[in-house]
């Protein structure tokens, strides 16, 4: 804002006032004086009117019309040049004389529109003044209506007199503002010499000069205002001097302190070189640690494996589980400690490469399984239909990543379900961003724990019985950072949570995946029942996309209905959550939609070889984890469409086992029952009537399965599974629970409380022998001694191949031929990516030949090449391989040196059963 100076201000307050007054005054004199002459005029007129009116009427009654004439003409001149006409007209409007007649007033517009007057009236015109004037009545009730005259008066004086008036107004005013410019000249005259001294001594106030002259003045204001800034130069001048005496001794502090603070940054200077090199050295010393750690691990852990398939005792196999376990936990914490050593010295690196991203999702998802099927939790997939699959990116970093937050989601999720989903957002025509989010049901996080999660190690709770490194989070961080990706979560307590991450990957234009062969799957009819919500829809979705009819089942209700409306469907899928008390429930339930189904396929929450074995002896075609691996379930729906299936042969009848086996119950039938069905297939068989008969046993013998009943007089169930638990030789002794009661949530809290499985009652004899095959180690043949070269599995298993081959003995031996002469360039894979030491390039290699393993009968080498693919997509590294490794090389060899001819007693039966067909 321009700011006003003083002189302004002072012709201002002069001026204005003196304008205001002398237009106010002006204004008023000017228009009293117009006023007054206006009125003046109207006067001399009126009086004209009236005398000539008087005049004129009695001329008129005497009808003297010339002598009127000659009075009007006479008043024209005497009033001349005021009166311009004056005429007389009859009480009609007709013009009877006028003074002047050029200027007959009678043809006017105005005259003949205005109406006859009754009284004296005046009409103003913009030049002339118009004077109506009635002529008087001698008799107002004799006499007619007079006429009337009408004077017409010259206005051009008055407006002169009027402009001359509004002049000297003007003069007026224009004196007084002269007047008070006069004046306030002077006074600007007077107070700038005094202003310019006062801006001089404040000059100098600004420019340091504390000594200022005072000047005399003449205004009192000023003397007073100048006495104010001569004490504050006087002021200034001691705060100056006070200043420079503290500039002084804080100069002389600074200095000292700048020589100190340079002593210690020479200090600290040394102390960061020690502490950098104490940081490196003790990242060398982890890595270095890890290395030999990882040594010894590898002995331990490949042996153990070893070990396990030798023949064993119970006791022994659960010895050596234990082992392996722990070697394996040991084995993660040290691949942590490993990783976040790499990560603090900057040597965990990314190596983008193009790769099939559902591929490694669903093998991500299929390691996870079985930690959420001892749980009993719903683990699904859902990838978006949209998300590309031939991306560019790290997939090892990618599924370390996915690993670490999923397992952690498993692993403090007590119930409910985890729901792993994908999708993807389009950035340019080359860079995709995929968003991968896992949700859990699980116990949430307090916000306490929410700011530091990313951390790194956090202090455990007391009540919390998960145990781990608490270096995943922190090394997850830093892989989706150098991935150009973020990283996050939402949780509340008792509500679950929410991690996601994303990962800015390139997009590849050449398809990495093998090929599924989904033409055969177009436009199949597809019955598919499921009770989990998130599996459901994950599966659905999938089955979809690849051009299927699905129709979809929740409850069994909906299965019915769907079975009548529809009596014939091409496939049969059936998703169910497994228990050895189920496996009956499940297998009717097979057996049933099997004849709407012309082939029947199940999705199982369980890697129990012994209940998929059993599901599929219900004449289910196979028998699929939960949740289904893209890949296997396209490549296992579509197999029948490749070759029909060749009908599985009766399995033979069951021998004993070298078991011994406990039974309590109070209920002779019910014992008595258990221990018929059991008799059949165990060699020894003990009873107990109550719990403290059945834990005194177990106080003297070792049993390998002990079948316990709930509700028992003198110990109960649940109390004797307890005391053995504590104090018995059986305290690992797999004890099932067998009860009437078969409410929900029974099972899991059986489970809860000690026991190792819940079977309802009426037991039958493919349960007991169900539960068995789970929880004891049986041999395939009972009655003999085990001995490790006749145990061991065939390298050939030429019945397996003429199944796959659809008894086809021709085609069977093809395959066989065509996996046999591929072995060697495998082989070559193999043994290069192990010297260059890429798991990568080795995992690619061995998943290959894995997957054309999976049509020809050689279960040896199928089973080596699946064991080895899952521990490299678990991380593992190749050294710890190196047993399975070394086998695999010995299978190989042996396969090239194999006889592939088919034996004749299989040739002979396939062709007679093919002649029966």
């Amino acid at each position: 804002m321009k700011k006003i100076g003083l002189r302004f201000w002072l012709i201002l307050c002069s001026v204005l006032p003196a304008l205001l007054v002398a237009l106010l005054l002006g204004s008023y004199f000017n228009h009293k004086q117009q006023q007054e002459s206006a009125l003046h005029l109207r006067e001399r007129a009126a009086n004209i009117a009236l005398s000539l009116a008087i005049s004129s009427q009695e001329l008129l009654q005497q009808q003297q019309l010339q002598t009127i004439k000659l009075l009007l003409e006479q008043a024209h001149r005497l009033n001349s040049p005021l009166v311009i006409s004056i005429s007389l007209f009859n009480a009609k409007g007709d013009l009877l004389l006028t003074s002047n007649t050029q200027h007959d007033l009678s043809a006017e517009a105005w005259h003949q529109n205005t109406a006859k007057p009754t009284h004296l009236s005046y009409l103003d015109q913009q030049q002339h003044l118009l004077v109506y004037q009635p002529l008087l009545k001698t008799n107002p009730l004799r006499d007619i209506e007079p006429g009337y005259l009408l004077l017409q008066f010259e206005q051009q004086q008055l407006l002169l007199e009027q402009k001359i008036g509004f002049l000297h107004s003007s003069l007026l005013v224009a004196l007084a503002l002269f007047l008070a410019l006069c004046l306030a000249f002077y006074l600007i005259q007077k107070l700038q010499p005094e202003i310019h001294r006062i801006k001089k001594q404040m000059q100098q106030l600004m420019d340091g000069q504390y000594r200022v002259r005072a000047y005399p003045l003449g205004i009192r204001e000023l003397d007073q205002l100048q006495t104010g800034i001569m004490q504050l130069a006087d002021r200034l001048a001691q705060f100056e001097q006070d200043m420079q005496q503290n500039i002084e001794q804080v100069t002389s502090d600074l200095q000292q302190s700048m020589e100190q603070l340079e002593i210690q940054n020479i200090q600290l200077d040394f102390a960061k070189r020690k502490a950098l090199e104490d940081n490196r050295q003790k990242s060398d010393f982890l890595a270095k640690m890890s290395h030999e750690l990882r040594t010894p691990l590898n002995a331990v852990i490949g042996f153990t494996r070893q070990l396990l398939k030798t023949p064993l005792s119970h006791h022994q196999s659960d010895y050596l589980h234990t082992i392996q376990k722990s070697a394996n936990s040991l084995l993660n914490l040290v691949n942590d400690v490993l990783d976040f050593s790499r990560l603090e010295e900057g040597r965990m690196s990314i190596n983008p490469e193009p790769f099939s991203l559902r591929d490694t999702l669903n093998d991500a998802t299929e390691l996870l399984a079985a930690n959420a099927f001892d749980k009993q939790l719903e683990l699904v997939l859902i990838v978006d239909p949209e998300c590309p699959d031939d991306v560019i990116a790290d997939p090892a970093r990618l599924n370390q990543v996915l690993m670490n937050i999923a397992g952690n989601a498993i692993k403090f999720t007590e119930h409910g379900s985890v729901v792993i989903r994908v999708t993807a957002t389009t950035l340019n025509e080359e860079q995709t961003l995929i968003h991968i989010s896992v949700k859990d049901t699980g116990r949430g996080i307090n916000k306490e724990k929410q700011a530091r999660l990313f951390d790194g190690i956090s202090p455990i709770e007391q009540n919390d019985q998960q145990t781990g490194s608490g270096l995943g989070l922190l090394i997850s961080k830093r892989l989706v950072n150098a991935m150009q990706g973020n990283i996050g979560f939402e949780s509340s307590p008792g509500e679950g949570s929410t991690f996601w991450f994303t990962i800015k990957c390139q997009r590849h234009q050449l398809t990495v995946a093998e090929p599924l062969p989904l033409e055969l799957l177009e436009q199949k009819t597809v019955l598919y029942f499921e009770p989990q919500q998130y599996s459901r829809e994950a599966t659905l979705q999938l089955l979809k996309s690849w051009g299927m009819h699905v129709t979809v089942c929740a409850t069994k209700a909906q299965l019915q209905q769907a079975i009548s409306q529809n009596a014939h469907y091409a496939i049969g899928l059936l998703g169910r959550a497994v228990a050895i008390n189920q496996v009956n429930e499940i297998i009717s339930l097979v057996q049933r939609l099997k004849t709407h189904c012309q082939h029947m396929y199940l999705l199982v929450n369980t890697l129990s070889p012994n209940l998929r074995e059993a599901l599929l002896s219900s004449g289910a075609n196979a028998c699929l984890p939960k949740p289904a691996h893209m890949r296997k379930l396209a490549l296992t729906l579509a197999q029948p469409y490749h070759q029909p299936f060749l009908e599985q042969i009766a399995p033979a009848k069951p021998s004993l086992y070298p078991l011994k086996v406990l039974t309590v119950d109070d209920n002779e039938a019910n014992l008595k029952l258990i221990n018929t069905l059991l008799r059949e297939r165990v060699q020894q068989l003990d009873s107990a009537r109550d719990g403290a008969e059945a834990w005194q046993k177990t106080t003297q013998h070792v049993y390998d399965i002990i079948f316990m009943d709930i509700n028992m007089p003198v110990m109960d169930g649940i109390s004797a599974c307890q005391r053995i638990r504590q104090s018995s030789l059986n305290e690992h002794t797999p004890i099932i629970a067998v009860t009437a009661h078969a409410m929900d949530g029974e099972r899991a809290r059986l489970i809860s409380l000690g026991f190792s499985e819940f079977l309802t009652k009426p037991l039958d004899e493919k349960m007991l022998h169900y539960t068995l095959q789970e929880f004891c180690q049986l041999q395939k043949n009972p009655q003999q001694v085990p001995d490790p070269h006749l145990t061991t599995i065939p390298l050939i298993d030429w019945p397996a191949a003429l199944q796959r081959a659809a008894g086809k003995p021709e085609l069977a031996q093809e395959m066989l031929l065509l996996l046999i002469k591929s072995l060697p360039q495998s082989d070559k894979q193999i043994r290069q990516a192990i010297t260059d030491n890429d798991q990568q390039v080795l995992l690619h290699a061995l998943h290959k030949l894995h997957g054309a393993c999976c049509y020809t009968g050689v279960p040896r080498l199928k089973n080596l090449l699946e064991a080895l693919e899952t521990q490299l997509k678990k991380g593992a590294h190749i050294k710890l391989l190196e047993p399975e490794l070394y086998e695999l090389d010995d299978v190989i060899q042996m396969l090239l040196e194999a006889d592939t001819s088919m034996p004749e007693e299989l040739l002979q039966a396939s062709n007679i059963t093919v002649a029966q067909a």
